[in-house]
This record gives structure tokens, C-alpha cells and sequence, in this order.
């Protein structure tokens, strides 16, 4: 009895709590990784399409824009170029401040910002409007119809790169 009594406070210990804490930590790993899981799960069908019949969806649907490649789902060109603030004199003695950035199409990738001439957009910019009237101006269908012009006329000068332009600055004096 003697030796039995020796050795049952370490089995003891083994018996009742050392097999509890590595219990615990089996059950606290398997909640984790069921957790992750589930995580993942919820990321990933929020973030994908499905249709009708509950596959996921995988093809993004590309149209070509004068020869611009573009992806339908994209709001916002994963590229945009701004062009610097440039002041153009308007007809009357007017002067317009206004800034230019260029949407690019979605196969064009930068390795830098430099990397893009920018000089022939700005001189179409200039030319385009230099000499307009602050009424041409004034007009939201005016500006959008100087816009389109001005999309059209640096999309041909960039064919296969360019194709949106936006008017993110627009102060007529």
C-alpha cells in the first residue's frame, strides 16, 4: 500500500487534470481551425457571384473600346493618370483652371507614373479648349459634351491605352 500511496499524488495529478488541460487544448484547437473555416467560407461567397444554379461565377465580362480592353464590373479603370493643373485662356478674356486625369484601359499596367507620356494629352487638352466661350462651358451638357470630345480625341492619340477622361478640376474666371 505503502508504494501505491508513493506514486498517486503524480497519477493522480495525471488522472484528473493532466489530461483536462490537453483536452482543452485539442478542443480550443479545433474551434480555432473550425472558426477559420468558417471565415473563409463567409469571404469567399460574399465575394463571389453566384448564379442561378449556385455555382460561382469566374468569367468577368471585357468588352474592347477602340481597341481598349475594359472590364464591365470595373466602376473605376484600375489605372488613372492625373495630368498636372493646367490654365487654358477662354474667349472674352476668360481663363479656365483645370485638371485632367486618364483612364486607362484594363490590360495597360505602369511599372511607374512615369512611365506615361503625358505630353501629347496635355497638348490636346489645350488645343481643345483654348478659345471656347464661358457659355460653351457653363452647362453641364456642355462640359459633357467637351468631355466626350476630349475622350475621343486623346483616346485616338493613345490607341489601345486610353479610354476615359475625367474633368476633376473645372474653375472658369
Amino acid at each position: 500500500m505503502a508504494d501505491k500511496k508513493a506514486q498517486e499524488p503524480g497519477a493522480n495529478d495525471e488522472k484528473s487534470g493532466g489530461h483536462k488541460s490537453g483536452k482543452i487544448k485539442i478542443i480550443a484547437g479545433l474551434v480555432c481551425v473550425l472558426a477559420a473555416g468558417g471565415a473563409y467560407m463567409l469571404g469567399t461567397k460574399s465575394a463571389s457571384k453566384t448564379t442561378e444554379a449556385g455555382a460561382a461565377a469566374t468569367t468577368t465580362t471585357i468588352a474592347l473600346i477602340d481597341g481598349c480592353v475594359k472590364k464591365h464590373d470595373e466602376a473605376v479603370p484600375k489605372t488613372i493618370v492625373d495630368l498636372p493643373e493646367m490654365s487654358i485662356n477662354l474667349a472674352g478674356g476668360h481663363y479656365l483652371r483645370a485638371a485632367v486625369s486618364l483612364g486607362l484601359c484594363a490590360d495597360v499596367t505602369l511599372a511607374t507614373p512615369d512611365e506615361f507620356k503625358t505630353a501629347p494629352a496635355k497638348d490636346i487638352v489645350v488645343a481643345q479648349l483654348t478659345g471656347k466661350t464661358m457659355d460653351d462651358l457653363s452647362t453641364v451638357d456642355g462640359r459633357d459634351a467637351t468631355r466626350k470630345h476630349l475622350t475621343e480625341t486623346i483616346s485616338a492619340a493613345y490607341p489601345g491605352v486610353v479610354y476615359q477622361v475625367y474633368l476633376v478640376e473645372f474653375v472658369m474666371q
